[in-house]
């Protein structure tokens, strides 16, 4: 018996006991408070909700060619009425300014960070007074094009466990702070020595409605990898990180943005899924920001018969250190296989996984990197706000289902000011299997006007793992990274918790609010939107 179906037989009592799905060892002494999901994972409010909120943080906001990475937002509306978003973009030098954008049903709309005010580098706070809207952006700039989805809820901590500081690659961390409450940042940096406190990074200031902006790079040097955790002494902030890579480096030039993670969790989903075959180097950063030694499987999945099971990597990952696991060390996957994979803590303790790739020219997304957080949630609800890319090899959805039950997937279309059924509807994703879906392939697809202004909202009836992959035009880069949890249907261990979803994050000047929001009617708004720009066709 494999110890993937051992897993999946655990989880047969506490599924039906609790109907809520979380894949991994169950330890009943390890009953916490569940936090709101939207404070765990980006996530869209529920169609009902009063309102929604999304941050964009890093991205510069020129206006020029040269930027280094000029931000585009892409806010989607997957619902039948039309809403009004509320952007307010901040600099650096703390310059504001606000715009309203008119989001039609059904639709979504770019929204350049730089028609809203110029400045070195700018975060985006959008608001709508509706639910369903979801939000992510897109970076362009010399060295490549990068995507990623905005954060939902600001927080008093944040962990960005993956990013390289070797000759040639700037490696840049920027925190984003849209309150008008003034937020006081400490960042304590983990490298393979340990950490390290650095005392030009204590005590870092970040204006109210401004983006403070910090260049690892400049201090912790030649590192393949660096780890970081950002907290505040007040205040609540955003953090992201960029990645880039310049002609100056040995590996070829891209372009990588990641959110942070705001806590740690026991398990973490990455159903996107890589080819692991000439020219990519894939990998999985487990780091550890608590006390205690945590022991952790890093599970491959493999869809070819041929390789079957593969016997996930444990490691034990000591406090305040990292781990590497490499998808090709110990030949467990053969060249040119497809792998997904997730991440569980054996002993309770929690880490915060991401996946990284890294290409050449000569791999099948052409040269870059992409670096992404894992999701900590499973939902029955799935947003990808840019589902087609103009002028690209398009966007790949993988769907995975650990649970002990079929689901049944629907994919919809959402474009054009209407909603269309993909086929097969639905397609069912065996328990413990997943599926791979190539967007452009779906019925429906070939009738849009405009692929470029593509979303796409998948729905499950049982909890699963949703994440894409996107190919830029022009072999410009690419974005591996999970979907947007979709209208409050997130799960979150652990199971002793009969409770899970929470009303909405309500945050008012940095200060959060955990009484729910008012009952009343509102439009529902999901906020994606092409994230390509002139730069990137």
């Amino acid at each position: 018996m494999t110890r993937l179906f051992r897993v999946l037989v655990v989880l047969v009592v506490a599924v039906a006991a609790v109907g809520v799905l979380t894949v991994g060892r169950f330890t009943p002494e390890r009953e916490v408070a569940a936090p709101n999901v939207s404070r765990v994972a980006p996530t869209s409010t529920p169609t009902d909700a009063a309102a929604s909120t999304w941050f964009c943080a890093a991205g510069t906001a020129t206006g020029a060619s040269s930027g280094m990475a000029e931000q585009s937002l892409v806010i989607t509306n997957p619902s039948p009425d039309a809403v009004t978003a509320s952007v307010t973009a901040s600099t650096d030098d703390a310059t504001t300014a606000t715009i309203e954008v008119a989001i039609d049903a059904y639709s979504r709309v770019p929204v350049p960070v730089a028609d809203v005010v110029t400045g070195d580098w700018a975060g985006a706070l959008v608001e709508v007074a509706a639910g369903a809207v979801a939000v992510e952006h897109v970076l362009t700039g010399p060295s490549g094009v990068t995507s990623g989805p905005c954060a939902s809820s600001a927080s008093n901590q944040w962990h960005l466990p993956v990013g390289s500081t070797e000759l040639g690659v700037d490696n840049i961390v920027v925190l984003f702070n849209p309150f008008a409450q003034l937020a006081v940042v400490d960042l304590m940096v983990f490298t393979d020595d340990g950490s390290r406190t650095v005392p030009e990074f204590q005590g870092l200031l970040v204006e109210p409605n401004s983006v403070r902006v910090v260049t690892l790079s400049d201090v912790v040097t030649v590192r393949e990898n660096v780890a970081v955790t950002a907290t505040t002494r007040t205040g609540l902030v955003v953090a992201e990180r960029l990645e880039v890579t310049t002609a100056d480096a040995d590996r070829p030039r891209s372009l990588a943005v990641s959110l942070g993670a705001p806590v740690a969790a026991g398990s973490w989903y990455f159903p996107g899924e890589v080819e692991v075959t000439d020219g990519v180097e894939l990998s999985f950063v487990v780091f550890n920001p608590g006390d205690d030694v945590a022991e952790v499987d890093v599970q491959l999945l493999v869809d070819d018969p041929a390789v079957g099971f593969v016997e996930p990597f444990e490691v034990s990952v000591r406090p305040g250190q990292f781990t590497v696991v490499g998808a090709a060390d110990d030949n467990r996957v053969p060249d040119g296989a497809a792998v997904a994979a997730y991440v569980e803590s054996r002993n309770g303790i929690d880490v915060v996984a991401a996946e990284v790739v890294r290409t050449t020219g000569a791999s099948p997304y052409g040269p870059g990197a992409s670096l992404s957080v894992g999701s900590p949630v499973l939902a029955t609800t799935w947003v990808v706000p840019r589902a087609g890319v103009r002028a690209s090899a398009g966007v790949q959805l993988g769907i995975t289902n650990l649970g002990v039950r079929d689901s049944d997937v629907t994919i919809e279309l959402v474009a054009d000011g209407e909603v269309v059924a993909g086929d097969p509807q639905p397609l069912t994703v065996a328990a413990g299997t997943r599926a791979v879906i190539n967007v452009n392939d779906l019925a429906g697809f070939d009738d849009i006007d405009d692929p470029g202004s593509l979303s796409v909202v998948v729905t499950s009836t049982q909890p699963v793992a949703v994440g894409r992959v996107v190919q830029f035009a022009n072999n410009r880069g690419f974005s591996v990274a999970s979907a947007i949890v979709g209208l409050a249907t997130g799960s979150w261990p652990p199971l002793a918790q009969p409770e899970i979803s929470t009303p909405p994050t309500v945050v008012l000047d940095g200060i959060l609010d955990d009484e729910p929001a008012p009952d009343e009617p509102d439009d529902e708004p999901d906020d994606t939107t092409d994230n390509t720009t002139d730069n990137e066709e």
